[in-house]
């Protein structure tokens, strides 16, 4: 069992300044209704599971966070937008905004950016959500996964 893991530290430094210039001060609408609306395709994908998912409509609020945020205690700045949750720019349609999000979202998870983890009995692994994307990797198929999370809450990104 592994997982991804991305420097959105990195992502952010090594975009030109052009684009540096442009991101900063732009905002993203994000949402988890992708994820866990009531049609969520993860429901469909996913099948059986002892783990539970909450799907609902409460998944179609939408918040919005800067595109580059300030991390609140490191003050370096990071790349903060993902295929998962960023809908679209404020005051732009999906459609206007999914070029430059997607190629945000690729050049997020290049790999010079990303490490590996390998999961094994007793492992733990930490990461900051601020500045680290995570993306577990299904390698482990017929095996049950048994992991205990937790989840400390920050602040509003900035």
């Amino acid at each position: 069992m592994a997982g991804m893991f991305a420097s959105q530290y990195l992502a952010y430094e090594a975009l030109s300044d052009g684009m540096k210039a442009m991101l900063d001060g732009m905002i993203a609408v994000h949402s988890a209704r992708r994820p866990y609306g009531p049609n969520a395709a993860r429901a469909r994908e996913y099948g059986p599971s002892s783990m539970q998912f909450n799907f609902s409509e409460a998944a179609h609020a939408e918040v919005e966070h800067p595109v580059v945020r300030t991390h609140a205690e490191t003050g370096r700045k990071a790349l903060y937008v993902n295929p998962t949750f960023a809908l679209r720019f404020k005051d732009m349609t999906e459609e206007e905004s999914a070029p430059l999000l997607d190629y945000l979202c690729r050049h997020a998870a290049r790999p010079e950016f990303t490490c590996r983890f390998r999961w094994r009995p007793n492992s733990i692994a930490f990461w900051d959500n601020r500045c680290v994307q995570h993306n577990a990797i299904n390698d482990y198929h017929g095996q049950r996964r048994v992991m205990h999370r937790v989840t400390i809450e920050g602040e509003r990104p900035a």
